[in-house]
Formats: structure tokens, sequence, C-alpha cells
């Protein structure tokens, strides 16, 4: 295995492992916009379920409720573009991480290729110099 071919494969390694980080980082900010996104749908559901009761009282509260359903909605819309801009971050590491692991593999079936050659090259040389010195004794 030369020196620089073995430079690059662990340089690659590195790079595919922050990938992954990277791809992991993307990850749990998704999960962090879907948990809020979920967070806003439950509480979307507990108000108009307390909208929807028959208590005395309800019509005192039912414009503040309604206003707040209003802004839990807002919310919910803003996280949209941010789903979506979060999903394709995850896919975009998601590719970048594949492409170094696909460099990896190819890097190690050249590393692996050049030590086969390199093992192949001592052992012919070495049996070429056994028999120069059979045949000079």
């Amino acid at each position: 295995m030369t020196a620089p071919d073995k430079k690059r494969l662990e340089a690659m390694r590195r790079i595919a492992e922050l990938r992954r980080q990277l791809k992991q980082i993307e990850e749990l900010r998704l999960a962090r916009v879907m948990r809020e996104e979920a967070e806003i749908d439950e509480k979307c559901v507990a108000l108009i379920a307390t909208l929807n009761d028959d208590t005395p009282l309800h019509g005192l509260f039912a414009g503040h409720m309604a206003s707040r359903l209003k802004r839990l909605t807002e919310q919910r819309a803003l996280l949209e573009p941010l789903k979506a801009q979060q999903i394709a971050a995850v896919m975009t590491e998601a590719r970048h991480t594949r492409f170094a692991e696909t460099m990896i593999d190819r890097l190690e079936v050249g590393v692996a290729a050049e030590e086969e050659k390199r093992q192949l090259e001592s052992l012919v040389e070495g049996a070429l110099a056994r028999r120069r010195h059979a045949s000079l004794a």
C-alpha cells in the first residue's frame, strides 16, 4: 500500500465520519421540527375540543380560544417550509454520506489491489533470487 493511497483512504474515512455526524445533526433538527409540529397539532385539537364543549361560561373565553387557535395555525404554517428545508438537508447529507462511503469502497479496492501487486512482485523477486542463487551454487 503506497503512502499517498493510505493517506487518501484515511482522509476519506474521516470525511465519511464527518458526513455521518452532519446527517445525524440534520435528522435531529428535522425531528425537532416534527415534534414542534405535533405539539402544535395537539394544542389545536385540545382547543377545538374545548370550543366544542357546552360548559357554562364557555362564551367568555371563546374569542380568546379562537385567537389562540389562529396563532397556533399560523405557527404551524411557518413550520412547513422549515420542515421541507430540513427534509432537503437530510437528503443532501445522506447523498454526501453515500458518496463518501462509495469513495472509501473504491479506495479500499485500489489499495488492496496495490498491496496484492506489491506482494506478488515481492514473491516473484524472491523466487528469481532463489533461482539465481541456486544456479550460482
